[in-house]
């Protein structure tokens, strides 16, 4: 009996283990990088190459479009120097260990087992954003398995990762402000510390292309592509299909509304005890907030929609119903459905406008969601008072 269950034991800490050395290989298999297209990472192999020659980061010749990272990301990319074939398979690599890193910090939050985090970051690959990310040769997964480190992760280093995030790419600065709204102070400014020190670093490294970023590139909103592209789910890309890529004025009152609404949320669930839904609605907030939210930065459906399906209490419950819902849309990357490009999305109609928005309005049900959760916790305390 002893042997038996020492047998069971081994097997069940072998086969998660066994399995997340399976996922990379299959992401090898699935996107074979070292013949892959994966247009991103072309900017970023040839800015760790202008990085690495000396030359201007944000005007390198022969690209459709420019790099739009902080300098300090460029300093990170110089090993994609190497070749473009190199970047291909360590973005390929790196993506598929950052979801096991994904899956265990969402399985640890939700107090699930080892299996279920690789079951997580097995599913994950069915989810268009990850799809995109890896097709794309992006670094979504990798942010977002420095931010769940720091955010998920019961580290002393919260905030470091959350500062080199932001280093990388500015979208990550909403957690500081998160931090600060849920009076973690120390850790706000550990994570602004670091920033400041990404910053300094680049500038260091690379005076003028930092100071570029800072007085011209940042304020170019149409660098990194037309706002109204599908693939661009944020308010500022919803706004634009309705109202026209000038409609700037009113996507800053939304967006200036919508994200004090979301810290706020985030601050009471994080009161309430119900601290990852609160960084889920932080992230959420985030990618409506932006200016630009490409299909491929949702990747946090992945730790939300887990979030979804820990919710569901029975099989036929608008819970469940919801969750599955949510999981198809990402799934099956519903807005890529609608004939796109060449200004074809400023001619929706009804039907397909709230297509055209699909992962927007999912964020709105999923800080629903979790503002439900919230009343269903203060409906328990009161009936235990």
């Amino acid at each position: 009996m002893t042997i038996d269950l020492e047998t069971e034991r081994v097997a069940g800490r072998a086969i998660p283990v066994l399995a997340a050395t399976m996922l990379p290989v299959l992401c090898l298999l699935i996107w074979h990088p070292w013949n892959a297209d994966m247009g991103d990472l072309r900017v970023y192999h040839a800015a760790a190459r202008a990085f690495v020659h000396g030359q201007d980061l944000y005007n390198i010749p022969g690209l459709g479009l420019g790099f739009t990272y902080p300098p300090f990301a460029a300093l990170l990319f110089s090993p994609f120097s190497i070749g473009l074939g190199f970047a291909r398979v360590l973005i390929t690599l790196a993506s598929a260990v950052s979801l096991l890193v994904i899956g265990w910090t969402t399985a640890k939050a939700l107090r699930w087992g080892p299996l279920a985090a690789v079951g997580i970051a097995f599913a994950a690959l069915a989810f268009e954003p990850v799809r995109s990310t890896f097709g794309l040769g992006q670094i979504n997964l990798v942010l977002l398995a420095l931010l769940m480190l720091g955010l998920a992760g019961r580290t002393r280093f919260r905030g470091v990762l959350i500062g080199v995030a932001t280093g990388i790419k500015l979208t990550p600065g909403i957690f500081i402000l998160y931090l600060l709204i849920t009076r973690r102070f120390r850790e706000a400014a550990i994570a602004c510390g670091t920033t400041a020190g990404t910053m300094l670093l680049a500038y260091v490294v690379m005076p003028r292309a930092t100071i570029d970023l800072w007085t011209k590139y940042i304020f170019d909103p149409g660098r990194p592509g037309p706002p109204h592209y599908i693939s661009n789910q944020s308010l500022h890309g919803a706004i634009a299909r309705l109202a026209g890529n000038s409609a700037v004025p009113l996507w800053l009152l939304s967006a200036t509304v919508v994200g004090i609404a979301g810290l706020l949320i985030a601050r009471r669930l994080h009161d309430r005890g119900l601290e990852f839904d609160a960084v889920v609605v932080t992230a959420l907030t985030g990618l409506l907030v932006s200016p630009i939210s490409w299909t491929g930065h949702w990747v946090w459906i992945v730790p939300a929609a887990a979030l979804a399906w820990s919710r569901c209490s029975a099989v036929l419950s608008w819970r469940t119903a919801w969750a599955v819902v949510l999981t198809a849309v990402f799934a099956t990357g519903l807005p890529w459905w609608l004939p796109f490009a060449h200004d074809q999305e400023f001619h929706y109609n009804a039907v397909q406008t709230v297509v055209a928005n699909a992962y927007l309005l999912c964020a709105a049900g999923l800080i629903g969601q979790a503002l439900n959760s919230d009343a269903r916790i203060r409906y328990t305390w009161r009936l235990r008072s």
